[in-house]
């Protein structure tokens, strides 16, 4: 019977995909990964259910499928919450399902195995590991995809060699040889999976501490253009405790929770007006980041490209919105060109 994503992996992916709020787009890249599990293990899980299966099991696999379609609806709608909730839901249930079917199903009769000593050759009989061996592979194929996404330097030869053994141990009817090969493979998965943790750990904090400097850069903005306005003293004191705060903080979890305090602070005074302004900066802040990176870019052309930039935000410290927006429009269309030309 094939088993499907052990709960070892269901822990890392969850702690990952869900444990760097600050940006959509990491976000949807994640659910996506998660997407291909569940319908991965929906798949595997399909494979073991057949008409003489129980009606639970059955009741329960429709379940499955129905998290599983659900998790896509959210995927597309951009739900982060809903996508983590309905695979979990979904995964729950697979596991449940290959649980249970392993406890009802008749047990395999072992193979048998010659083992060679050096008097006389012994028969044994040993479990044909080959299940194990699916399992543990399609786990650091897991791990693989998210050392890639994390740009993880991690050598995975090792592993990749013990794999090849142990197939060969198995062809060759060495179970038991076999099995000591997979123990292996369990110890180094092990430490693969502290370094890839570690390392999505410090680039999440690195990730967060960016979009909060961006962040501040917005709410200095915010402060100057509210002066300008001749806002309450209580007001302006709220942003600037708030900004402090922000400052100050390290934690992802503490930056997150600071902006959305200032959030909040925003719509108790109705100071969200350039939001949508100030997102469209972010955006094209990314956008000539990444044309920086890409060959055949006139320098010129960036060079332009940022001192138009400046100047939108120059408008937006002076409350002049309609300006920032008109600057914003003519530099998405010089970006495009800059693109179209490279």
């Amino acid at each position: 019977m094939k088993v499907i994503v052990t709960s070892v992996l269901l822990i890392l992916v969850v702690s990952m995909v869900f444990g760097g709020p600050m940006s959509n787009a990491y976000a949807q890249d994640d659910s996506k990964i998660l997407l291909k599990l569940a319908k991965r293990a929906q798949n595997q899980v399909q494979n073991q259910i057949s008409s003489e299966s129980p009606d639970q099991i059955k009741r329960l696999f429709d379940e499955g499928v129905q998290n599983v379609n659900s998790l896509e609806k959210a995927i597309r709608n951009n739900d982060v919450d809903s996508a983590k909730k309905h695979f979990l839901a979904a995964m729950k249930i697979f596991t449940q399902i290959s649980r249970e079917s392993s406890d009802t199903s008749t047990k395999e009769s072992s193979s048998e195995v010659t083992a060679k000593t050096t008097s006389d050759s012994v028969r044994s009989t040993v479990k044909d590991p080959s299940n194990d061996l699916q399992r543990l592979q399609i786990y650091v194929n897991s791990l693989k995809t998210i050392a890639k996404k994390y740009d993880a330097p991690i050598d995975f030869s090792e592993l990749d060699e013990l794999f090849r053994l142990s197939k060969q141990q198995i062809s060759d009817n060495q179970f038991s040889l076999a099995l000591e090969t997979l123990q292996k493979i369990k110890k180094i998965i092990v430490e693969v999976n502290k370094e890839i943790r570690d390392e999505a750990s410090k680039q999440e904090s690195q990730r967060a501490k960016e979009y909060a400097q961006k962040y501040l850069e917005q709410l200095d903005r915010l402060i100057e253009n509210a002066k300008k306005q001749d806002l309450s003293d209580e007001i302006i004191k709220k942003l600037e405790n708030a900004r402090e705060k922000l400052s100050s903080a390290d934690n992802p979890n503490d930056i997150i929770k600071e902006i959305r305090e200032i959030l909040s602070i925003k719509k108790q005074f109705e100071l969200t007006k350039n939001d949508r302004l100030e997102s469209r900066v972010l955006q094209v802040e990314k956008t000539i980041s990444r044309l920086s990176q890409m060959d055949g870019v006139d320098d010129n052309d960036l060079m332009d490209a940022r001192a138009t930039l400046q100047s939108i935000k120059r408008h937006l410290y002076d409350g002049e919105f309609d300006a920032a927006n008109q600057l914003l429009r003519d530099l998405a269309k010089q970006l495009q060109e800059i693109k179209n030309s490279s």
